[in-house]
């Protein structure tokens, strides 16, 4: 199938190294529960590429253009069904494996897709969405002829380069996701950004130990196959199957705080000894503590040392390779190439060095907006184009930034982001609960852990019949472990402000 390179796609890119070097290997895919590995070479990729693309051509326009949903495990079906979706000139939107069937099906219905491809483990979360979607099971998709095949629909120059590749949802403080819009171009250019930024080439082996939905995890595996590299992808991440991968295996690897934490776990549990293959491991999610810094660099004392700051709507926008010798608390480094970074007071106006302010950013790729939500996009960007983060930050005089506190209402649990008031939402529904609020408490593993403060309802409270274990058990039948609270007390009343604002900080000083 001919392609043409400059249609500024990475499924142009992967059919290009499919023709050049159709043998090497693109991607092993690892079951450390089985220990057994998949490979896929380029061309063998390519071709599952256009096995999907033809499975998923039925595809309907939807509100906005053609959307395919995607419910898969990791590994390189996943990989190649984004590809498909470029090959065919749909979007896709991934969708995270934790999420409950309400969730999904909000997903499904909100970017209007008509197509919902999945697999078998997920198949008792698809049978009850209300979405009108075709589902398609992957494991059904057969190979095809290459003369069967569709042909790349992309069109050339600004056309391919601004049309949705990715719609990414991200939970919102209304308590809803948002699908963040990311085009072909952002694909490239944040590829082309990260490869020089972070040091990542096609000689480097990359692990992909995390949710390939995410656009971190995502993406990383994306830029790799544009640099025609190879990716060992790991179905599950599991710690002590971690400690073999990168002392013999893998050159380069982003951790969230809590996998690096597991693994030191398991590292001192076993006694092993340094693990000097990793060239580069790269942190992100959360600005990890010193200790954990340190950890790190103790396991891994050949490897730089990296942190990553950014969001879904911008990507990664500052960095710093750590110096163990002058370690600073708290700072995620200096802006990236191509991404300008501000501080705002209240006021809107710029910060002095040294004082706390609201992040905001001009990042290497244009905010595109959230799908179908003019207001929340307004509300995300400010009068001179910077988008908002939420988050609280201070430049140091060297130009570094350190995040200190977040404006929006957001946990960090394990590198996810957590938004108390979707959490706040679906506890509500819940007849015994009057009141409700969720905030974070510090945790050793996973950064902060999901916590709420309840008040029963007169009638529930007064017959004592609600234990905080039923409402732990509702919670986790409504949303994904990782928002579930962890922990549930419960209050006689909630202690507000003169606004009629629950003050938080009291909760978190009370059950700290």
């Amino acid at each position: 199938m001919p392609v043409r390179d400059e249609s500024f796609t990475v499924a142009a890119c992967v059919a290009t190294h499919a023709r050049a070097v159709p043998d090497r290997v693109a991607i092993d895919e690892i079951t450390p529960s089985t220990g057994t590995t998949r490979s896929w070479t380029y061309g063998e990729l390519w071709q599952r590429t256009q096995a999907i693309g033809a499975a998923l051509e039925p595809v309907q326009p939807g509100p906005h253009g053609p959307m395919v949903a995607l419910l898969l495990p990791n590994g390189a079906d996943h990989i190649a069904a984004y590809l498909a979706c470029q090959l065919i000139g749909a979007t896709a939107v991934p969708i995270s494996t934790q999420l409950t069937a309400p969730e999904i099906d909000f997903i499904v219905q909100d970017s209007g897709a008509s197509l919902l491809l999945t697999a078998q483990a997920f198949f008792e979360r698809t049978t009850s969405l209300e979405a009108d979607v075709k589902i398609i099971d992957a494991a059904t998709i057969d190979p095809i002829e290459s003369d069967h095949a569709p042909p790349l629909a992309m069109a050339m120059g600004d056309a391919a380069r601004n049309r949705l590749a990715v719609v990414a949802y991200t939970s919102g403080t209304t308590g809803f996701p948002k699908g963040v819009k990311v085009t072909n171009g952002d694909l490239l250019e944040r590829a082309a950004q990260w490869g020089w930024t972070f040091g990542l080439t096609p000689s480097h082996v990359l692990s992909t130990p995390g949710p390939i939905f995410h656009m971190s995890y995502g993406g990383l595996s994306l830029a790799n196959l544009i640099a025609g590299g190879y990716n060992r992808v790991l179905t599950e991440f599991d710690a002590t199957f971690a400690l073999t991968e990168y002392a013999l295996h893998a050159s380069w690897v982003f951790l969230v705080p809590s996998m690096t934490t597991m693994i030191h776990d398991a590292w001192l549990r076993q006694g092993q000894p340094p693990m000097e293959r990793l060239d580069v491991v790269l942190s992100s999610g959360a600005p990890g503590p010193l200790a954990l810094l340190d950890a790190a660099f103790d396991m891994f004392p050949a490897a730089a040392i990296m942190e990553a700051y950014g969001w879904t709507e911008g990507g990664w926008l500052t960095y710093e390779r750590k110096d163990r010798a002058a370690l600073v608390p708290h700072s995620v480094g200096w802006p990236m190439m191509r991404s300008e970074i501000d501080l705002r007071n209240e006021a809107g106006t710029s910060c002095a060095v040294g004082e706390p302010g609201e992040v905001v950013a001009r990042p290497l790729t244009t905010f595109h907006g959230y799908l179908g939500r003019d207001d929340a996009t307004s509300a995300a960007t400010t009068a001179d184009g910077f988008c908002r983060s939420g988050d609280v930050g201070i430049m140091l005089p060297d130009g570094r930034l350190t995040i200190v506190d977040r404006l929006n209402d957001m946990i960090i649990s394990g590198g996810e982001n957590v938004y108390c008031a979707e959490v706040e939402r679906v506890l509500s529904e819940h007849p015994g609960i009057a009141q409700v609020a969720v905030f974070g408490l510090p945790d050793e593993r996973w950064g902060e852990r999901v916590t709420a403060a309840v008040v029963l309802a007169d009638h529930d409270r007064d017959q004592v019949e609600i234990t905080t274990e039923d409402l732990l058990t509702f919670a986790r039948a409504n949303l994904a472990g990782y928002k579930a609270p962890k922990q549930i007390h419960l209050v006689h009343e909630l202690q507000r402000n003169s606004m009629g604002k629950v003050q938080k900080f009291a909760l978190v000083k009370t059950f700290s």
